[in-house]
């Protein structure tokens, strides 16, 4: 046994490193690593009380609090968000104080008292305050929820009635990557007994258009809000095996270079070391991971693409692509192992900018260059031409040109990558954060060479999708690999670095744009030539989006998607929409700026009426939208004519944009199943990504059943139990999967009609699997409008949002405290987007400077404004009782917003995002 002195390792060292690994690595020189690593490791025995009850633990000296909570006492309510200190989604109470226990050491807790999340709640009498967190839907994916919930909890030990912003203030160490940030505020605040509870929001629902359903249309907790508020939701890090081996990855050093040589065979002798896959003995292709035109969903293109991307690579394109991958019987051996791997490279030259990289003499990052190869294997853009664009811009009166700017925003999920592996005979059943179950299934089985039905998908519950992870990853495979090999179940995890290097984000664009109009503001011809940034694999379109939305006669697009040796770009809710609509929508503001137009009447007098200006849409309420917003914000008090004009350092202004998203239907099934006491389970094949896709399943179910929600559970998250879905991205399984759902109701009924309900313990299924169009040739859209007003203080840059109303035709409202908390969420991290979040990029080494939260700038409580919500209700006769997509919507507009606010509060336009303070003192200056 050892006494470990606390000041022997300082909190930055500490956090300077990945968690655990850094007590290890950081003093483990590599020459006399090999005996340390098999050394015993020194162990501390320790007493502490934790949720009331006396623990004796003899803790290893290198674990952390949080290492001992979740894989030693197994209390995994407590998550692992970002390993440094960074998140607050590790947060427990130490004697009463919120503190981070991925950055305080085991050994440290000796003699004191910690409550988890687990330690809340008096047998199945809940706190308050996790109840006002149900009450409010606080919880999105839930994966923050318990740290939330212990930061909340000390704040009203010590102040049982906090203002809002003491709220904000006591939170602000907690992130919410969902950004429910607003709802969080008012649960704490909900939660003492002198506090009212907080309006949610302006909500229309419209209902003189609609019939009033009796489950669907009204506010209901989620189902499993329960399970997200008290720890026992079962997200992947939390399972455990028996058995159970750990694996690490060993990532490239350079953003590109050439494997020589690489040796592994002191790493593959250490003690404990099961395992260790590199190029030269796993040569698994990750289909997903790179395709011919980014066009996922599609195995004939993956079978033919011929820029693969396997699960290691060689040569290696970008900093943090995977070299090698050790499994080990414990996380630290892993890491220690990664320690003997000896690669020799040929260190290449590297390219980092789109436009750098399609000069002549630029990098060859592929054989076939550096423009992507689009579905048929050509280097061709991305095109679009209706009209002759010549002869538009010859009739216009006016033309204006003008260049815009976007960044690579990682996607940030909360919840880190990990995946779970094991094999039983032939079968593998992997645990996977995903939002698809069923087509993570089908890659696997793809890409190992197996049938389909010798994979298992499982995923109960996901911290965060936003894009890109309805497929499988290149952990999953590297995880199933490792467990065929070694026999065992593998679990890999990602640290938060990882996560940022190794996944994926919003793909960075240059936009350039031409358009002219006539003297009345009607827009004749719009050119854009654009470049997007990839990453050094295409993993989805590299598209723009944003012309669509407007009337024009003429229209010319050209997109890039170019290779670079930054970290692979993927999609990111509303994937080429918030960028695009940055650019074009800022371009229109200016425009009508300089054509002494009011934006919202040039966005009257040209935004679309028909999708392409040919297909009918089949309902129309951007007008309303626009019409309503207008009036309930007071724009024409607000918005200055004059852009700037405010006397005095501080200055508002005003800032307006819209949107047309789609909302096709498409291919989905449901089973849905009833026994002889007329309960009701609803097989789908969701996850629930922090939407509420379970809740509005049920629901959905239960109206088209005619029964209580609580004659009806919902099964999901697992291929053995569920039918195929489109899986949650591209918000769609509300209109997909929920319309499947309606079908499998109606044909269980159709049964019970006939036969009556089950007899004993017999059960009666019906199954649907429909794949509708919409009639005609027409166009099914979602239709939105964005109004804002910001503060600027010019002397400091500081941006400041004072109102945010957000007006929304997503059809029917299934749920109204989702909806309402979809709007915000997704509203508010449009506003990161345009104000804080970059990664950025050392030019001369090809490093990511800002990989994590902090330097990412993720917002934060005190970041968010209150987002006013206001819905208007419409049914197309399309989707289940006329459901639109929702999730991604209300991030579209946010961006350019923001942009256009503060232009009309300083009279400057901000073309190159994000808008950071130190830009607005550069054009103030």
């Amino acid at each position: 046994m050892s006494t470990l002195d606390k000041n022997e390792i300082s909190r930055r060292r500490f956090l300077e490193g990945t968690s655990v690994a850094l007590v290890v690595a950081a003093e483990t020189p590599r020459a006399n690593a090999q005996n340390e690593a098999n050394a015993a490791v020194p162990r501390t025995t320790i007493r502490l009380i934790v949720n009331g009850k006396e623990q004796r633990v003899e803790a290893e000296d290198r674990w952390t609090l949080a290492e001992l909570l979740r894989d030693h006492l197994m209390l995994t309510g407590t998550k692992i968000g970002c390993d440094r200190g960074e998140c607050g989604a590790c947060t427990v109470l130490m004697d009463g104080k919120p503190v981070y226990s991925c950055s305080q050491l085991a050994v440290w807790m000796d003699g004191r008292s910690i409550q988890t999340v687990e330690g809340l709640s008096q047998g199945d009498k809940l706190d308050p305050l996790q109840k006002s967190f149900m009450e409010h839907d606080a919880p999105q994916c839930g994966f923050c929820t318990s740290g939330q919930l212990m930061s909340a909890k000390a704040l009203l030990a010590r102040n049982p009635h906090p203002t809002a912003d003491q709220v904000q203030a006591a939170l602000t160490g907690n992130l919410c990557r969902c950004s429910n940030y607003n709802r969080y505020v008012e649960a704490t605040m909900a939660a003492t007994a002198a506090s009212p509870a907080i309006a949610h929001a302006s909500e229309d629902m419209a209902g003189e258009r609609m019939a009033r359903l009796k489950t669907v249309g009204h506010a209901t907790p989620r189902i499993d809000a329960l399970e997200r508020v008290s720890g026992k939701a079962t997200y992947t890090n939390d399972v455990h095996m028996p058995g159970m081996l750990y694996a690490r990855v060993l990532r490239s050093p350079h953003p590109h270079a050439r494997i020589r040589s690489i040796d592994v065979s002191k790493a593959a002798a250490m003690r404990g070391v099961k395992a260790v896959l590199t190029h030269e003995n796993c040569q698994v292709v990750w289909g997903a991971g790179s395709v011919a035109g980014g066009v996922q969903y599609n195995d004939p293109i993956k079978k033919i693409t011929k820029q693969r991307r396997y699960a290691f690579n060689n040569p290696v394109r970008f900093i943090g692509e995977p070299v090698a991958a050790v499994a080990a019987i414990d996380r630290h051996i892993a890491e220690e192992a990664l320690l003997h791997i000896e690669v020799d490279y040929e260190v290449l030259p590297f390219v980092l900018d789109p436009e750098e990289a399609l000069k002549p003499n630029a990098v060859q990052i592929w054989p076939e260059g550096n423009l992507s190869l689009n579905a048929q294997n050509e280097a061709k853009p991305i095109g679009v031409k209706r009209g002759n664009i010549q002869d538009g811009f010859a009739a216009s009166d006016h033309v204006f040109e003008d260049r815009y700017t976007t960044t690579f925003v990682h996607n940030s999920q909360m919840e880190p990558r990990t995946s779970v592996a094991h094999w039983e005979g032939e079968k593998l059943t992997v645990h996977t954060p995903t939002g698809g179950i069923a087509n993570c299934r089908h890659d696997m089985a793809r890409d190992l060479g197996i049938p389909d039905e010798n994979v298992r998908v499982v995923c109960q519950y996901m911290g965060g999708n936003f894009g890109n992870k309805n497929q499988n990853q290149d952990a999953d495979l590297i995880a199933a690999m490792l467990a065929k090999q070694t026999a065992a179940p593998v679990k890999l995890e990602l640290s938060r670095k990882e996560d940022y290097i190794g996944m994926h984000g919003r793909w960075p664009t240059i936009q350039y744009y031409k358009v002219g109009v006539s003297n009345d503001g009607t827009l004749k011809a719009i050119q854009l030539r654009g470049y997007s940034g990839m990453g050094p694999y295409r993993k989805n379109s590299g598209a723009i989006g944003g012309i669509e939305i407007y009337q024009c006669p003429n229209v010319e697009i050209a997109v890039h998607p170019v290779y670079t040796n930054k970290t692979v770009s993927g999609n990111f809710r509303g994937p080429e929409y918030p960028q695009g609509h940055f650019g074009i929508q800022s371009m229109m503001d200016d425009v009508a700026f300089k054509m002494k137009m009011d934006p919202v009447e040039f966005v009257l007098k040209n935004m679309t009426r028909k999708a392409g200006d040919q297909n009918e849409y089949t309902n129309y309420s951007l007008d309303e939208c626009i019409y309503r917003g207008r009036a309930a914000f007071d724009w024409n008090k607000r918005w200055r004519p004059q852009p700037g004009s405010d006397s005095g350092p501080v200055k508002r202004g005003v800032g307006f944009s819209f949107l047309a998203f789609r909302s096709g239907l498409g291919r989905s099934n449901a089973v849905i199943d009833v026994n002889a006491k007329g309960d009701y389970k609803v097989h789908v094949g969701v996850t629930d990504v922090g939407a509420g896709a379970k809740t509005t399943m049920g629901m959905i179910a239960a109206e088209a059943l005619d029964v209580p929600l609580s004659k009806v559970e919902v099964v999901w998250g697992d291929t053995d139990r569920c039918p195929y879905s489109v899986g949650e991205s591209g918000s769609r399984t509300t209109i997909m999967t929920g319309t499947a759902v309606v079908e499998a109701a109606r044909e269980l009924k159709g049964k019970i009609a006939e036969k009556g309900l089950p007899k004993g313990d017999d059960t009666l299924v019906a199954s649907a699997g429909p794949n509708p169009t919409v009639e005609g040739g027409k166009v099914r859209a979602a239709f939105g409008a964005h109004f804002v007003e910001v503060e600027v203080d010019a002397e400091v840059g500081r941006v400041r949002v004072v109102r945010y109303l957000a007006v929304h035709d997503c059809g029917r409202i299934m749920n109204p405290l989702t909806a309402v908390a979809q709007i915000k969420g997704a509203a508010t991290m449009g506003i990161g987007m345009a104000l804080h979040e970059e990664l950025l990029y050392d030019p001369q080494h090809g490093q990511a400077l800002t990989a994590g939260y902090y330097g990412h700038r993720v917002l934060t409580h005190r970041d968010a404004p209150n987002i006013e919500v206001m819905f208007i209700e419409n049914d197309d006769g399309y989707g289940p009782f006329g459901a639109k997509s929702m999730g991604e919507a209300s991030k579209v507009p946010a961006v350019a917003a923001m942009g256009n606010a503060i232009f009309n509060a300083i009279g400057k336009r901000m073309k190159d995002l994000p808008i950071t303070r130190d830009k607005i003192l550069g054009v103030m200056a």
